[in-house]
């Protein structure tokens, strides 16, 4: 592994405008990835997953949005890089696959259109090539009678088939890093576990980073080196895999550990449940933003916004008491790893 990330964050910091004032989506979020490395980011829906992956490619209108800290991709910061210099980089160098294919790939536009797209724009090819490419590209991610799928409409192929499409597109440019958001959500077990099969065997192909996105621990703890748990908007808790399922620290990860459900246990034990919701970004807790849900909670967490704390083996995490919930046993034997 490469001793200098391919992409570091630091301190990164993304306001956003809405009809209702300005929220801050992310704040002080910090991590690196390195090549050939994949990075889980995990935690509910409106912790800051996917705002944290669109502003590493600054996605959001240039109106609505105010960032700060450093996005340093092999140490150029993208946060301070012009427009067209983007444009050079997005698809080409960093790519990403979306949560919802249906919605983002173009519905009156060819499949093989939409893959060649990015390849005469960021590799000057013809119009011949770049269907050649296409087709060989399609066929790479798996998906039968290519030279006849290049053809056809989005709505045309499968759940599943769209998704290879998404990776197709992204992959058509043999990026560096690809940022993967929620890749798999929509899909059944089956074509899901095909999906991140298929992105493994590319990573060990190409050498590219990737940055999963996921809710899915089980996801998680198949493909990624590293994980960092996120809650509202911060990273609450990071370490390598082992680290985090075997030994996590902070009560919002034991409490995602412990709400996974077990094949093998009793029928007719409920499943644990982080009590209370992610609150609104327009009403940040004062102190730890996750006291008001953490029954261990004191009055220096409901008034201090605790650090986040590295330890010399890499294990970071933002809580003042760090590994006080008694739940070790129990996340032992988990079983997520077999």
């Amino acid at each position: 592994m490469a001793t200098k990330p391919l992409l570091e964050v630091k301190d990164l910091k993304v306001s956003l405008a809405t009809e209702t004032g300005t929220v801050v989506a992310v704040d002080g979020v910090t991590f690196h990835v390195h090549a050939g490395e994949t990075l889980g980011i995990v935690g509910e829906s409106g912790c800051g997953k996917s705002v944290t992956a669109e502003s590493i490619l600054r996605l959001f209108d240039q109106e609505d949005v105010t960032y700060s800290g450093q996005v340093l991709y092999e140490g150029t910061d993208l946060l301070q890089l012009s427009d067209r210099q983007m444009e050079s980089i997005r698809g080409n160098e960093i790519s990403m696959i979306f949560q919802d294919p249906m919605s983002s790939l173009n519905p009156v536009q060819t499949i093989g259109k939409q893959i060649a797209e990015s390849l005469k724009l960021h590799r000057g090819l013809s119009g011949k090539q770049a269907r050649r490419a296409a087709v060989e590209l399609l066929r790479l991610t798996g998906i039968p009678s290519p030279e006849q799928r290049v053809d056809e409409h989005p709505h045309e192929i499968s759940g599943g088939m769209r998704q290879r499409v998404m990776i197709a597109i992204a992959l058509a440019c043999k990026p560096k890093l690809m940022i993967a958001d929620e890749p798999t959500t929509a899909l059944d077990v089956t074509i899901q576990a095909q999906i991140l099969e298929l992105i493994g065997h590319l990573q060990a192909e190409t050498g590219m980073g990737v940055i999963m996105i996921t809710h899915d621990l089980g996801v998680v703890a198949e493909i990624c080196a590293r994980v960092a748990v996120m809650y509202l908007g911060q990273v609450v808790e990071e370490a390598g895999v082992d680290d985090l399922f075997y030994r996590p620290q902070h009560p919002y990860t034991i409490g995602l550990m412990r709400s996974i459900p077990r094949i093998d246990g009793e029928r007719n034990r409920k499943l644990h449940v982080i009590e209370g919701t992610v609150p609104s970004l327009r009403h940040v807790p004062a102190g730890c933003r996750f006291a008001p849900r953490c029954k261990y909670a004191d009055e220096r967490c409901l008034h201090r916004e605790p650090p986040l704390n590295r330890t010399a083996d890499g294990h970071a995490v933002r809580c003042w008491y760090p590994g006080i919930a008694p739940v070790e046993e129990e996340a032992h034997e988990l079983g997520i790893f077999g």
